[in-house]
């Protein structure tokens, strides 16, 4: 999910709905779109149908979808996680947070 609206392409604007959160709070789906991320070896990664969530405070990841989408999530010495595309490419690599999340600084591409 994310609240930036320039970083999707190919919009499913009837893709409607709401997303609902762990504090049973409900936010509204604007529409549905992919996302080209910029990889550290300059090529190009896509992740299809994400979400636009206008009131979204930050853009999140759901490794469940992620592996559903056929992506593949490998969690290495308890304080890093690796998501790869179906090819087996490194999509990206994150360290725990103090928190116990995973924080991702990505490049979406300006298409």
């Amino acid at each position: 999910m994310t609240c930036y609206k320039e970083w999707l392409i190919n919009f499913n604007a009837e893709k409607r709905s709401k997303v609902r959160f762990v504090d049973d709070n409900t936010l509204k789906v604007e529409k549905a779109g992919d996302v080209v991320i910029l990889r550290k070896d300059g090529s190009k990664a896509v992740i299809a149908n994400v979400l636009f969530v206008l009131k979204l405070k930050c853009n999140l990841l759901s490794i469940g979808q992620l592996v559903h989408k056929g992506f593949t999530t490998v969690m290495r010495n308890y304080d890093r996680v690796e998501l790869f595309d179906v090819n087996k490419n490194l999509i990206l690599r994150s360290k725990i947070s103090k928190n116990r999340t995973f924080q991702v600084n990505m490049k979406a591409v300006d298409v």
